[in-house]
C-alpha cells in the first residue's frame, strides 16, 4: 500500500529516513530528523511525506516539497529523500511510489517533478529514465545556515 503519511506515521519515518542517511554516509542528526518531519506534517505543509507499506510494514519513505519554479512556470515537486530498504529493494516498491506520486502531482497542477540522483546509483538512474525523466547537467549546491 502507497499513501500519505500522517502523525503516527512519526516513527516509522523517522527510521527510514535515518536508516537512508545512514547508508549515504550522512549525519544522521536524531532531532533534526524529527524536526523535518515536523515541517512535513505541520498543518497547511506544503511537504509531502508518503510510504509504501508491505503486509503493513513500512518498506519505503519518499519526503518532497512543491516548491515555485519560474523556470517550469508553475509549482513543482522537488522529491528531497526517497528510500527503499535493502530487502525491498528490486521489487517495484520505488516504481510504484513514484508512479502513484507523479499521478497525485498532475492531478493536482503541478508542472514538474525533479529529484537529484547520486552518480553511483545505476539502479536509481535506470528507474528514472524508465519513468520518463530527463538528465539534466546541473551541480547542486547547499548552504547550511
Amino acid at each position: 500500500m502507497i499513501r500519505a503519511a500522517g502523525p503516527p506515521d512519526r516513527a516509522a519515518a523517522h527510521q527510514l529516513l535515518t536508516a537512508q542517511l545512514i547508508e549515504h554516509r550522512l549525519p544522521a542528526d536524531p532531532d533534526g530528523i524529527a524536526r523535518g518531519i515536523d515541517c512535513a506534517l505541520a498543518p497547511h505543509s506544503r511537504a509531502w511525506l508518503w510510504l509504501a507499506e508491505r503486509d503493513a510494514t513500512p518498506v519505503a519513505v519518499l519526503l518532497a516539497n512543491e516548491i515555485a519554479s519560474v523556470e517550469r512556470g508553475g509549482l513543482v515537486l522537488w522529491i528531497e529523500e526517497l528510500y527503499v530498504i535493502p530487502t525491498a529493494r528490486r521489487r517495484g516498491v520505488a516504481r510504484a511510489l513514484l508512479v502513484r506520486v507523479c499521478e497525485q502531482a498532475r492531478g493536482r497542477g503541478l508542472r514538474a517533478i525533479e529529484l537529484e540522483v547520486v552518480p553511483t546509483q545505476a539502479a536509481a538512474f535506470a528507474l528514472y529514465r524508465g519513468l520518463g525523466f530527463d538528465e539534466l547537467h546541473r551541480r547542486r549546491m547547499s548552504l547550511a545556515l
